[in-house]
């Protein structure tokens, strides 16, 4: 009998030496719960305030910010050319963005790419534009043109774009400015030899 007592008080004891180690490797194991549950909440929070701060726009208050930010000429580009482009990429939504199989992202209203153009924080990146790409998930495009510019002088065209090679290049743009009330420049190396009214 004695030895069945003794038995039983050293398995309590060994169960109670075991309790504190199990205890704190439940805590450590709340504790990462806890901490990717903040991530998700950061995260899911960011991403509400971006897209808060999102804009869909309309195609001639759209021509004309790209008109006042010196988009209609740039390069040879008519403010066609950028509507144009912005409709088949984005919808001109502001907050979209698009994954593709490298891995890489595009962003906002042009669709820049986070492995060149902007840092996304996942994507190794050339971050050629030194911006972050949420910056350019809001109604703020100032910095999307910035950049659209730089991608438009780093490969000197909009082929850059495919839906500018596909939908735009060689076609009449004209219709993407009418009743917008805006005079449309054309450089005539590039695009025809005539100015024209939208």
């Amino acid at each position: 009998m004695e030895v069945t007592v003794c038995k039983a008080r050293r398995n309590g004891s060994e169960e109670q030496k075991g309790e504190p180690a199990a205890r704190n490797q439940l805590a450590r194991l709340m504790g990462v719960r806890m901490q990717a549950w903040g991530t998700v909440l950061v995260t899911m929070t960011t991403l509400m305030i971006t897209t808060m701060d999102a804009k869909i726009y309309e195609r001639c208050e759209l021509a004309k910010k790209l008109e006042k930010a010196g988009l209609n000429g740039f390069q040879g580009y008519s403010v066609g050319d950028w509507l144009c482009m912005a409709h088949y990429e984005s919808g001109f939504d502001t907050s979209f963005v698009d994954h593709n199989p490298d891995g890489s992202s595009e962003y906002g209203i042009f669709q820049l790419n986070s492995a060149w153009w902007c840092d996304n924080g996942v994507t190794p990146t050339q971050n050629l534009c030194h911006m972050d790409c949420l910056d350019l998930l809001n109604h703020h495009i100032l910095d999307d043109i910035l950049c659209a510019k730089q991608v438009v002088s780093s490969y000197n065209s909009m082929n850059a774009w495919d839906s500018w090679a596909q939908h735009c290049s060689g076609h009449d743009l004209s219709e993407w400015l009418k009743g917008c009330d805006m005079y449309v420049k054309n450089d005539s190396r590039k695009h025809g030899d005539l100015d024209s009214w939208g």
